[in-house]
């Protein structure tokens, strides 16, 4: 049985799934009077070990699910949500940290949390862990469930704060791992559906959001599942073809922007082709054909 918390009613989850490299980093940064939930997803390397050790070390507070194989981001999200007590759920990838600060700032801040609609975030920056280079995502402000498709939002479930009782209200988080690496997309989309807005409870990024591990490193794989998952969007209603549109051109300004980022010049020319043609892409594509890195 869990110990409520002695502060705040919350509880982290943590999937995990061949995660050694990172795992130790991400356990250290929670602070020792939280709840936490780990998922191992059925990981061959040593992960299973770090985590073992890391439960003996404390008995208060610590969970270990194990999965028998990888079920995916969304079924190890679902599993830890099951087993909560506390009132409000955090997520935290395994590859990913939290600020020092944030707790202090989080306990400064729980009323305005509490008297939400039980989904709250902070900024996050994008972290290469190999070079430590931190930088502020670029994002736009979201006025309806459409932004969230047409526009860069600055939400990341790595750090997210729900209250478990909304999760529950929308299912959680999709399964479907033809489409992972979206689920947090979908999960947002579906909180707006029955009226969930979310309130930024802090303005300091508290979320270093690792980019040189996992999906971010696959691009065009990544918005393969994008493309399927607005796809099924409209599919359901719950877009405009407008949007649908205006989402596809999006993410096909994103795809051109990194591959621009990277030097990958020709690939770049051809993604902002599908894109918008607007004044900074004209400016972009130039860019690009003369083989000068953003």
């Amino acid at each position: 049985k869990f110990h409520m918390t002695k502060f705040l009613d919350i509880t982290v989850i943590i999937p995990c799934y061949q995660a050694q490299n990172t795992l130790i980093g991400t356990l250290n940064c929670i602070p020792k009077e939280l709840s936490i939930i780990c998922v191992d997803e059925g990981s061959t390397d040593n992960t299973s070990e770090i985590l073992k050790k890391w439960k003996k070390d404390s008995t208060i507070n610590r969970k270990i699910i194990n999965h028998k194989k990888n079920l995916g981001l969304g079924a190890s999200r679902n599993s830890g949500i099951s087993l909560v007590e506390s009132k409000w759920v955090i997520f935290l990838d395994a590859d990913d940290l939290i600020t020092r600060d944030w707790y202090h700032e989080l306990k400064n801040s729980w009323k305005v949390i509490e008297a939400s609609q039980g989904w709250c975030w902070n900024p996050y920056l994008e972290w290469d862990s190999k070079t430590n280079v931190k930088r502020d995502r670029r994002t736009d402000s979201i006025s309806n469930h459409e932004d969230l498709i047409t526009k860069r939002h600055p939400f990341s479930a790595s750090g997210g704060l729900f209250r478990k009782d909304i999760l529950e209200k929308v299912e959680g988080f999709d399964t479907n791992r033809d489409l992972e690496g979206t689920e947090d997309l979908d999960l947002y989309m579906k909180l707006y559906r029955i009226g969930i807005r979310p309130l930024q409870w802090s303005k300091t990024p508290h979320t270093l959001y690792r980019t040189n591990y996992g999906m971010t490193n696959n691009l065009k794989l990544h918005g393969a599942k994008l493309f399927l998952r607005i796809k099924e969007f409209h599919e359901k209603g719950w877009i405009s073809t407008n949007s649908l549109k205006a989402a596809n051109q999006e993410i096909w300004r994103q795809i051109a922007r990194t591959e621009h980022k990277r030097g990958e010049f020709k690939n770049a020319l051809k993604s902002y082709k599908k894109g918008k043609l607007t004044l900074s892409s004209i400016f972009l594509r130039l860019m690009a054909k003369s083989r000068i890195k953003i």
